[in-house]
């Protein structure tokens, strides 16, 4: 009976983590589909690319306390993945344009910020995990 009970719960749990991953990936989605003027058959993909980030982040948030340095290397290539997705989804050059635009803003937002905590003595780990923050898509 308790192992029933216990699979019983786990599947329900599951269910619920798969749902409130698909919402976070459904409003990112539509977020960008609207920023980017995205075309139905760009959306769907926009959706796939957002599900799996919200997967792979999933994934990666238990070594955030276990494991700090190979977390911060995961998170960078989750990012990087996740913005060279994109980057191949976007076909118009006004799409690519404003796509270069955002990375540009973030890249200057990122430089500032990290010459502001070395000027404040910050260590390396703290300054890699602020330029993670500083992420747009």
């Amino acid at each position: 009976m308790k192992p029933i009970l216990f699979a019983c719960f786990f599947f329900v749990a599951a269910a619920l983590a798969a749902q409130s991953t698909n919402t976070e990936a459904r409003a990112a989605t539509e977020a960008l589909a609207a920023k980017y003027s995205l075309t139905e058959a760009q959306t769907a993909e926009m959706l796939r690319i957002q599900e799996r980030k919200q997967r792979d982040l999933a994934k990666v948030a238990a070594l955030k306390a276990g494991d700090p340095a190979l977390y911060l290397a995961k998170m960078e290539s989750l990012q990087n993945g996740t913005l060279g997705s994109i980057r191949r989804l976007l076909t118009t050059a006004e799409q690519r344009a404003l796509f270069q635009q955002t990375q540009t803003t973030v890249r200057s937002r990122r430089a500032e910020k990290q010459k502001e905590m070395r000027t404040q003595g910050a260590d390396e780990a703290a300054i890699r995990e602020a330029m993670l923050a500083l992420y747009a898509e």
